[in-house]
């Protein structure tokens, strides 16, 4: 079975665009991912803040109240660490789904454009074999008309 000159050609053009979309997608992904690792910096740099707040606050002296405030909201910055390492962990692991389908993807791409190469290649030759045999031909028959 042979594909046609023309069919290889929509395919492989059909390869390019998907590998360009999976391009797209994993650069979407990383963009993501950094801007989750960006939001947690931002968590930890108010978690340093509320931490030297307190440690300021207790150096004057604060009612058993205000230290219980604290503490529970010291602790919800905590989950918040925790919740946005775990959100972290899924965009990495969507990174990694992404990078390995642009790979896929290159690769089948890759395979498309060496079969279509090969294709040129061969209709190529097809096509200097019957041009060498059209002259072949006329130079013997001109041969035969001279001599006969």
């Amino acid at each position: 079975m042979s594909i046609r000159m023309h069919s290889l050609q929509k395919i492989t053009e059909l390869k390019n665009k998907l590998t360009q979309q999976a391009s797209v997608e994993y650069s979407e992904s990383l963009r993501h991912l950094e801007d989750e690792r960006t939001r947690l910096q931002e968590l930890l740099h108010a978690q340093d803040r509320s931490i030297a707040d307190l440690h300021e606050r207790t150096q004057s002296g604060v009612p058993s109240q205000e230290l219980y405030d604290w503490t529970l909201y010291m602790l919800s910055q905590r989950q918040q660490i925790e919740r946005q390492l775990q959100v972290i962990e899924h965009k990495q692991s969507v990174c990694q789904d992404k990078r390995g389908e642009l790979t896929d993807r290159y690769i089948d791409e890759k395979k498309w454009n060496k079969l279509k190469e090969r294709r040129q290649l061969e209709q190529e030759a097809l096509l200097n074999k019957l041009a060498q045999e059209a002259l072949d031909e006329i130079a013997v028959t001109g041969y035969s008309r001279v001599k006969g």
